[in-house]
């Protein structure tokens, strides 16, 4: 439980695994649809997505600790219907507080965290004679409960489920 006393940090290194399509914004993910649209056609999607963040903190109090995080993320994909391509590529870079609260209870750790990251985010497209760039400014608050298995004196794993809503924020 040394690992969770007043005055000692908190360091860490986390991705996210999501479900359903993610265009590379908070997630790790490989994916592929193909659609039918009404007309007949279809539309293909491929994306392969990549976020990592780095979080440091401090312990006010026992079990609860604050800080900072700093996350980049990056994807790319095609999208293609009826033999026009289209190629996208994006990217993120935010930063933004955190509180987390470890509840006491052995080598198994219940937490609950509240989080939030501001950043910009860069979107480029090219493809059949489009050229599209934009960036823009985004806000993402989101909050989880999560187990820290204590790995020894110093380290845990921790597994978290959470859920996050990213804002576009008017530039």
């Amino acid at each position: 439980m040394a690992q969770t006393e007043k005055g000692t940090k908190l360091l860490g290194v986390r991705t996210t695994l999501g479900m359903g399509q993610s265009d590379g914004l908070m997630g790790l993910a490989f994916n592929r649809s193909t659609l039918e649209l009404a007309d007949g056609s279809e539309l293909e999607d491929r994306m392969t997505s990549f976020f990592i963040s780095s979080k440091g903190g401090y312990f006010f109090a026992d079990g609860f600790a604050a800080g900072l995080e700093v996350a980049i993320s990056t994807s790319s994909g095609t999208t293609e219907t009826d033999g026009i391509e289209l190629e996208s590529n994006f990217s993120f870079l935010g930063v933004g507080p955190f509180a987390r609260y470890y509840f006491p209870s052995g080598k198994l750790l219940p937490f609950a965290e509240i989080n939030s990251l501001f950043g910009t985010r860069s979107q480029e497209t090219l493809g059949s004679g489009l050229i599209a760039d934009t960036k823009f400014s985004v806000a993402n608050f989101g909050w989880g409960f999560g187990l820290a298995f204590l790995l020894g004196e110093r380290s845990s794993l921790d597994l978290m489920a959470s859920y996050f809503r990213v804002r576009q924020l008017q530039d």
